[in-house]
């Protein structure tokens, strides 16, 4: 089956709860706040599950907000983020991990400058699974008592391309690379005058001025933003790009090419104290509803807070979207509901694709491999073309074409 556009991975928020002893899949005593918990996301949104705290409704981008009245760098409430951009010079496309900051141009967050723009909030980001790098290890020093969660825990979304065409979608409006180097004109030569630093930032500002005689028009054909990311420590935006020696090419948004169907895939992946199983499902066609099926033994199937069915929704515009959680003797059940046609079309038109919905789902074992091939569609709302996968961190080799069981 056809990789999909973008890597889906997901994110952990680990909430307060109580102190019940729990052994874990690894036989050693945690409490339950330290176990996961299925989490939906729709469209890089983590939904909250029904009767917890309702998430605001997302509305569309509104063609009439300006650069002038972004609230920056917090979240609008207008269907958009706004973003901080930095532009480094050394014609390397790096991935997208942090680097130094002596590498970009682009004052720090917080400080006024023209380095700031807009992202489509409801873009199909992924998502990076902190835990694989070990970065969910609690950090006292970013724990929101009140909240009651520890914020700085790494990306939550992102998209990452290097070769700056996938990045253009979600970006909104950036900044022109002169402004964000005339901010770092006017600091260099701000210090110099103080005596700050002298020979560095003089050296600094010679690269700066280099820059600046290219002209507005090379140097913004010739900037590759190769990630957009999303900030764990300040729930914001980062826009990052880099002046290469070649024009970048715009990328070619064709709606018509996007495939009419729903793919679907299962992926085990492997982590140190529990088995996650991510189900990935795009939707490019209207199908009214989904259902899925992973029969796995229901004493196997791990989860903080114990639930039968659970209920997350997913509010845009005028449309919500239900989506089920059903965790009985038949294993975990998926069940996607109420999605319409006209947002689908809508979707595929502004993005280049339809809905993406993403469950994250933990068992006890990791010798869930004949339970999981046997996953499969139970059943769509309205007659349409379904492609599904299932595979294994614990099975590279096998990848396996998921039953499709439409009635």
């Amino acid at each position: 089956m056809k990789k999909t556009l973008f890597l889906l991975l997901s994110v952990a928020f680990f909430a307060s709860c109580n102190n019940e002893e729990t052994p874990n899949p690894s036989g050693n005593s945690e409490s339950k706040v330290d176990l996961p918990k299925t989490e939906i996301f729709v469209q890089g949104q983590n939904l909250l599950p029904e009767g917890a705290e309702v998430p605001g409704e997302v509305r569309a981008y509104n063609e009439s907000l300006t650069r002038a009245n972004i609230q920056w760098p917090w979240h609008t409430g207008e269907g958009w983020e706004s973003a901080r951009f930095s532009i480094r010079a050394d014609n390397q496309v790096v991935d997208w991990k942090d680097y130094s900051s002596q590498l970009y141009f682009g004052r720090s967050p917080g400080k006024v400058g023209n380095n700031k723009g807009k992202v489509y909030e409801i873009y199909p980001y992924g998502h990076y699974n902190d835990r694989d790098l070990d970065y969910y290890k609690k950090d006292q020093k970013t724990y929101n008592a009140e909240k009651g969660i520890y914020e700085n825990i790494g990306l939550f979304r992102y998209v990452y391309d290097p070769t700056g065409m996938k990045t253009q979608l979600p970006i909104i409006e950036a900044p022109l690379v002169e402004e964000i180097l005339g901010d770092e004109k006017d600091d260099l030569e701000a210090a110099i005058a103080k005596g700050q630093n002298v020979d560095k930032n003089t050296a600094n500002l010679a690269k700066v001025n280099d820059l600046l005689d290219k002209g507005s028009e090379y140097l913004n054909s010739h900037v590759l933003w190769y990630v957009v990311k999303e900030v764990g420590m300040r729930y914001g935006w980062h826009v990052n790009g880099v002046i290469v020696d070649y024009e970048v090419p715009k990328y070619e948004f064709a709606p018509d090419k996007v495939p009419d169907n729903v793919e679907i895939d299962i992926h085990q992946q492997e982590h140190k104290d529990w088995s996650e199983i991510k189900t990935s499902l795009h939707i490019r066609t209207d199908c009214e509803s989904v259902t899925v099926n992973i029969p796995l033994k229901e004493e196997d199937i791990l989860e903080q807070d114990d639930f039968a069915i659970r209920v997350f929704n997913f509010y845009y515009q005028e449309y919500t979207i239900e989506h089920k959680i059903t965790h009985d003797e038949k294993g975990i059940t998926i069940e996607i509901t109420n999605i319409p046609a006209e947002l689908i079309a809508q979707l595929k038109n502004d993005f280049g694709d339809g809905l993406t919905v993403e469950i994250h789902s933990y068992s006890k074992k990791d010798d869930i491999w004949e339970e999981l091939k046997k996953s499969h569609v139970v059943k769509t709302g309205k007659a349409c073309t379904v492609n599904g996968q299932v595979s294994s961190a614990f099975h590279p080799d096998d990848v396996i074409p998921m039953y499709i069981d439409k009635k």
